[in-house]
């Protein structure tokens, strides 16, 4: 098991530094080289979040977080974004791990034959660990300052979003569902299909950051 763990690890830290070296190159991130172009210093289409926080009548700019719209307060936004997305990216890595190893855990758990209530205890602590990480990420996404460009048509980042809700969803299904097992072991299933596709849709999603179409 900590074999297993400690596996995992390497392989997410590698992952990190891969996604750390090649962050300038993602489509996400290159938003300020289009800047100094735009007439238009917000896109006309933004998040819910990010028009009440970044608006133009946004809290932010209400309460002083962000100053007023120019040029250089917006390049100055863009490069806030660029580093919330190297961290929501790292995290992501980090949080992907760990669902990875939360998912070998609860297949134990399932077996009779491995089950222990501390196998038990650790599965809670990395469900938690997992639910922190996984909340931190979709914050550094949701909150960012908005892109200065809001690309038309299917991009790998629009279904990276699409997939965003997939996953989500199935999170809350999967959180909702497991402490309701103790009283109704007949949702196992249930749970376990949650949380096969809160992973699947997570992994899915990373990977289409990978690709550019």
């Amino acid at each position: 098991m900590k074999n297993i763990f400690v596996l995992l690890l390497i392989l997410s830290s590698s992952l990190i530094n891969k996604v750390v070296a090649q962050i300038d190159a993602d489509s996400l991130l290159n938003d300020l080289d289009a800047g100094a172009t735009q007439t238009e210093l917000l896109p006309k289409r933004m998040l819910l979040s990010q028009r009440l926080l970044w608006g133009e009548r946004g809290l932010y700019r209400r309460v002083g977080i962000a100053p007023e719209l120019t040029i250089e307060n917006r390049e100055r936004e863009l490069r806030i974004r660029r580093n919330m997305f190297k961290l929501h990216q790292t995290l992501g890595f980090i949080t992907a791990a760990g669902m990875i190893t939360q998912g070998i855990l609860g297949a134990r758990l399932y077996n009779n034959e491995t089950y222990s209530d501390k196998l038990k205890n650790i599965h809670g602590a990395v469900a938690t660990g997992v639910n922190i990480g996984y909340a931190t990420t979709a914050l550094m996404s949701f909150t960012a300052p908005p892109a200065m460009l809001n690309r038309k048509g299917i991009s790998n980042i629009k279904v990276h979003r699409y997939l965003s809700y997939v996953h989500l969803s199935a999170m809350i299904a999967t959180n909702v569902l497991g402490p309701r097992i103790k009283e109704d072991f007949t949702l196992k299933p249930y749970h376990r299909a949650a949380a096969y596709t809160a992973v699947g849709g997570y992994l899915a999603a990373i990977a289409m950051i990978k690709f550019e179409f």
